[in-house]
């Protein structure tokens, strides 16, 4: 009867080491009416800076040789989440001649004739300074408003404030078609690229 009742006292007591062993090691002792501070730790995450773009885009408003083809390009959007101290980013645009056809020169409407406009932002977040590459209002040619694309123009930027932002803005085009150019449905690409 006694080597059983010693044997279970073992096991109690060991049993009893564990829990006080498992318990959460205590921040501080402190004394009556002093504040016990305990260290605590979160972390913020950071993401990517991306730009969206329209997969496709048809200008409204044809034109005629001699005349202009026009149209918005849809919403482009940079969402900027590095969660950065310094979050400055520019949007470049750049190009691809237009071609109808076989492509022959009245079958080619170059970058060089080709105008983008970015406009004001229509939202914007975050903190910061948001500027257009072609601030204002898009206003239907003649003259071609913006800027040609042959020269990688820019479109937007951002400087200033931290932590993340994102700005939208919708962009127009603007064809100057040559009285030489042909009749034809012209193809092309138009390139946005944040860094």
């Amino acid at each position: 009867m006694t080597k059983k009742l010693s044997i279970a006292l073992v096991g109690t007591v060991a049993l009893a080491a564990g829990l006080l062993n498992a318990a959460p090691a205590q921040a501080d002792t402190c004394p009556e009416d002093t504040a016990c501070e305990t260290t605590t730790t979160f972390d913020v995450t950071a993401g990517d800076l991306e730009i969206t773009v329209p997969d496709t885009a048809d200008l409204a408003n044809d034109g005629t040789p001699g005349g202009y083809a026009y149209g918005s390009l849809g919403a482009v959007t940079v969402t900027d989440a590095r969660a950065s101290l310094t979050p400055t980013w520019t949007v470049t645009v750049a190009g691809a001649d237009f071609t109808t056809g076989g492509a022959t020169a009245p079958e080619t409407i170059s970058t060089g004739d080709i105008y983008y406009f970015s406009g004001n932002a229509t939202t914007t977040e975050g903190d910061g300074t948001f500027t257009p590459g072609q601030p204002g209002v898009f206003a239907p040619p003649p003259p071609a408003a913006g800027t040609t694309i042959d020269g990688t123009p820019t479109a937007f930027s951002h400087t200033g404030g931290s932590g993340n932002n994102s700005a939208t803005w919708e962009p127009s085009l603007t064809a100057e078609i040559g009285l030489s150019k042909v009749a034809g449905t012209y193809t092309g690409t138009i390139s946005h690229t944040v860094a």
